[in-house]
């Protein structure tokens, strides 16, 4: 290429020297703008078109699902079907324990689960999402850490 390069560069009066044929601008222009498009497209690997595919897909896509958490985080959803997913875990692993043992469990798991007024629909308006998540946050990392260690107490009884 520098061989090339030089050889332009030192012969560049003979080059000026010579008139292209008239038209010669615009066919080259034609083919210029009919070949790129195609040549693209053709020279392209076929995972390079998949990874822009997913590339636009993913930022089309991504939007969508952080906007779901956000909404999830600010009503306490998220920590809600955490809770529900423990307390399934929990009522699977007491299934088999005694009358007595059983009831105390479900008991337990009812005051943990139930709210008449979700914590969410008390709270103001007038306070800030950050605020509003903080507090949702807080009450129920208490109610998630309860159904763990009942979770524990469950698996102490199983095993014995």
């Amino acid at each position: 290429m520098d061989s090339l390069k030089k050889y332009i560069e030192h012969n560049r009066a003979e080059f000026e020297r010579d008139l292209l044929p008239e038209g010669s601008k615009e066919r080259f222009m034609n083919k210029i703008s009919r070949g790129n498009n195609k040549t693209l497209l053709r020279k392209m690997p076929y995972w390079t078109k998949l990874a822009v595919a997913s590339s636009i897909i993913i930022m089309i896509a991504l939007p969508a699902v952080i906007s779901e958490r956000s909404s999830k985080l600010d009503s306490g959803e998220y920590y809600i079907e955490i809770l529900a997913k423990q307390t399934m875990e929990i009522e699977k692993l007491s299934s088999n324990l005694g009358d007595y043992e059983k009831l105390n469990i479900e008991s337990t798991l009812r005051q943990l689960n139930e709210e008449s007024v979700p914590l969410a629909d008390q709270l103001p308006n007038s306070i800030s999402k950050r605020e509003r998540r903080e507090i949702l946050k807080e009450y129920y990392a208490e109610k998630i850490d309860g159904a763990e260690r009942l979770e524990k107490y469950v698996l102490e009884l199983v095993g014995k």
